[in-house]
């Protein structure tokens, strides 16, 4: 389990976002790229355990189930979201 800053999960969905070609044929990323992020993302590190390309796999892997939660919910007529308040529950 890695703790991740605010600062380090920003520069890791910048960094995916920017090399978004490089997505293999099922949707993920390659294993180098997830290693590479890794390394972009080391300056960023406040404290805890430095990230290699497992932890960003994993990180990737539970922000794009949280979106996916997010479209489905909002999707659903009649509920709301927005990314200020969110469900506003």
């Amino acid at each position: 389990h890695a703790d991740w800053s605010p600062e380090e999960t920003t520069g890791l969905v910048c960094y995916l976002h920017k090399h978004c070609a490089e997505h293999g044929n099922t949707g993920n990323f390659h294993q180098t790229t997830y290693a590479n992020a890794a390394d972009h993302i080391c300056p960023l590190l406040i404290s805890g355990k430095i990230k290699d390309g497992r932890n960003v796999l994993i990180k990737w892997g539970v922000l794009k189930q949280t979106y996916n939660a997010i479209m489905t919910y909002h999707s659903k007529s009649g509920e709301h979201w927005d990314n200020e308040h969110g469900a506003n529950i």
